[in-house]
């Protein structure tokens, strides 16, 4: 018959083979190619830069916190509190965050002030970099030393690539009904060209727009690869709807795109517009595939 002590250890033994256990299971649930910037404890904060009214000066909004390898929105919509002690922690006057662009650190912000929205709240950076930015060309910042370290890679399409894209465009809209004669009113919204996983060809992500004579809307967001024939749609998002009557679309539009997880696959932000509002999405590869894998306010009045 077993002694007391033989009991005791062989009940430490059963608990180490349990604790192992749950080790190897909770690593199982994680992202494969998990980077320290999801090990870490401390908070990675992705944001976003847009063109301000004032030139020397741009506006930035905080898009998503990292931690523990989860995505998170950085405050309540509906806490002014929370709002505060975000802005107080990370829109100081005087912090410095590192610019990227293309899914590389090109420049600097310092933060200058902050101020409040609707529900939410939001900066103002002076931009040191080389890179142009305005309304339709943004650029994301971030806190973290980890993300951002590949050479950026973005620019316009060139004339090749503007033309085979807009044919595989013009099909995609034929193949979700739209009446032929309203193909030659797409509009582009963004193009833009850009490595995203890191292989030496460039990626085209656009955005287009077609209104209707009774406004009814078509959009559609398109993330491609090129072919020997031209490109292939890796990602479709189209939208046919009827705007209301205050004419807010609910647009996808390319904001930029950065690799947080270090699997080799930058994940592509994008911005989303709504009734007087405007938020932000992250669109992630998983198993060959793309797909929204996170969503946040940007304001919304």
């Amino acid at each position: 018959m077993p002694t007391r002590r033989a009991l005791k250890d062989e009940s430490k033994r059963f608990l180490l083979v349990l604790l192992s256990f749950a080790v190897v299971l909770l690593a199982s649930t994680t992202w494969k190619g998990q980077s320290p910037v999801y090990k870490q404890n401390k908070a990675t904060v992705v944001f976003a830069l847009s063109a301000s009214d004032n030139e020397s000066e741009m506006s930035m909004d905080a898009v998503v916190v990292i931690r523990g390898g989860r995505f998170q929105t950085p405050f309540s919509d509906s806490s002014e509190s929370d709002q505060e002690r975000f802005a107080k922690t990370y829109f100081a006057e005087g912090k410095n965050y590192r610019l990227i662009f293309g899914g590389g650190e090109v420049g600097m912000i310092t933060l200058t002030h902050w101020s409040r929205g609707c529900n939410s709240v939001h900066a103002n950076v002076q931009v040191t970099t080389n890179v142009r930015l305005n309304e339709t060309v943004r650029a994301l910042a971030t806190n973290s030393n980890a993300i951002g370290k590949k050479t950026s890679s973005r620019r316009s399409p060139t004339a090749d690539e503007r033309a085979r894209v807009l044919a595989l465009v013009k099909g995609i809209y034929l193949q979700n009904g739209t009446p032929a004669n309203l193909i030659p009113s797409i509009k582009v919204t963004n193009l833009t060209a850009t490595d995203l996983n890191d292989d030496g060809k460039y990626e085209i992500v656009g955005s287009f727009t077609m209104a209707a004579k009774n406004k009814f809307e078509r959009d559609l967001f398109l993330i491609t690869t090129a072919n020997p024939n031209g490109f292939s749609a890796e990602f479709i998002k189209f939208q046919a709807y009827q705007p209301p009557s205050e004419g807010f679309l609910s647009s996808i539009d390319f904001l930029d795109q950065v690799d947080l997880d270090s699997d080799g696959v930058a994940e592509v932000f994008a911005t989303h517009g709504g009734f007087d509002a405007y938020g932000y999405l992250i669109f992630k590869k998983v198993g060959g595939h793309w797909r929204q894998v996170y969503e946040g306010i940007g304001d919304a009045c």
